[in-house]
């Protein structure tokens, strides 16, 4: 299928890039190697949406899974899956009821300012403990735009900056940026996952034209040169993948289905193909190169994004051959692990992303 207008200089990363990162699984593999993500998100409105991303991280092949939620979020997550490691620190029920009984005064006011910040105090402090001990982190996926999640956002990102750690930002966590782009301008370890409406957002505060252009470069490409640089997986019909100077598209079919939690899912995949960069080069592997020349080059970034959007759709599309109208993300799901061991990992190394993922 071909896109309403010819992108210029698209390019497909080889599937033996993305082989390059997979950790090989030996009896002398240790809790951790296989990757420690972390999604912050998960709010009283939005229980399933962290849930869908942390076990699509797991189901890839990550080790760990932190989900970092809102206080009256974390039972509901928990009960999904013992798997998961919640962390109900955002109080923003607390927040909300000591806001709600202060007095119309300087000083009450004053009291309960001191309050909210040593709650804030401690939020960051477990914060730290939890973001040092991971290798990527996840922002947006049931975020909701409440003020103490949005602000506990920005500090984590801010966080994981000096940390130098892979951050993917989905959904409200869109949000944020459009707001307060400065967060993640410039930085090459930022993954942006825009849906056509949150695109079209981003675009206008770049002062970018979010419609493609004969002849023009797409406007993934633009709208990531405008931040510096940071990836950019524009979700639609076909995923297009820009670091601002390369640009990939993601076309093989998906299912017809469109449920909610399938932008989590990938948002997870995401991030355990990002962890497992970090892992093997901390280890010396994918490449030569330290952290600095990764900031650089952005290859097996690319390639860990084309492969988590490959992958999402063509679990998509197994789900839907299986299901049909009645399709849900959890089947989807379902097919995570099926898939990777069935294809991806029996592939040859050298083979096409076409033998890959349909053998």
């Amino acid at each position: 299928m071909s896109s309403p207008q010819p992108l210029q200089g698209v390019t497909e990363p080889s599937f033996a890039r993305y082989r390059e990162i997979i950790p090989v699984l030996t009896d002398s593999t240790h809790k951790g190697q296989g990757g420690r993500v972390c999604v912050l998100g998960g709010s009283s409105e939005y229980t399933g949406a962290p849930y869908f991303s942390g076990m699509s991280a797991l189901r890839l092949g990550a080790d760990l899974c932190h989900i970092i939620c809102a206080e009256d979020a974390s039972t509901a997550i928990k009960s999904y899956s013992p798997d998961l490691i919640v962390h109900p620190l955002i109080r923003t029920r607390t927040i909300e009821q000591l806001e709600l009984m202060t007095a119309d005064d300087d000083k009450s006011r004053a009291a309960t300012k001191a309050v909210v910040d040593k709650i804030h105090a401690k939020a960051k402090d477990e914060l730290n403990g939890i973001l040092e001990r991971v290798h990527v982190l996840v922002i947006g996926p049931g975020l909701s735009r409440d003020a103490t999640m949005q602000r506990v956002a920005k500090y984590a990102i801010q966080k994981a900056r000096s940390l130098f750690m892979p951050v993917v930002i989905d959904a409200d966590g869109l949000f944020l940026i459009q707001n307060e782009p400065e967060l993640i301008q410039g930085y090459s370890r930022a993954v942006l996952t825009p849906n056509l409406v949150e695109f079209a957002r981003l675009c206008k505060e770049k002062k970018i034209n979010a419609e493609e252009q004969a002849g023009e470069q797409p406007a993934a490409q633009r709208l990531s040169h405008a931040f510096g640089g940071v990836v950019v997986v524009q979700k639609g019909r076909h995923d297009i993948i820009s670091s601002g100077t390369t640009v990939h598209a993601v076309t093989n079919t998906g299912g017809l289905k469109r449920s909610g939690g399938q932008g989590d899912l990938l948002t997870g995949m995401i991030a355990t193909s990002l962890a497992w960069i970090v892992v093997a080069r901390r280890s010396n592997q994918a490449g030569a190169g330290g952290e600095d020349s990764q900031a650089k080059n952005h290859v097996h970034f690319l390639a860990a994004c084309y492969g988590a959007c490959t992958f999402t759709r063509r679990c998509s599309q197994l789900a839907f051959e299986k299901h049909g109208r009645a399709v849900q993300s959890s089947d989807i799901l379902a097919e995570i692990g099926p898939m990777f061991a069935g294809y991806v990992e029996q592939a040859r190394p050298i083979a096409p992303w076409s033998e890959a993922i349909y053998g």
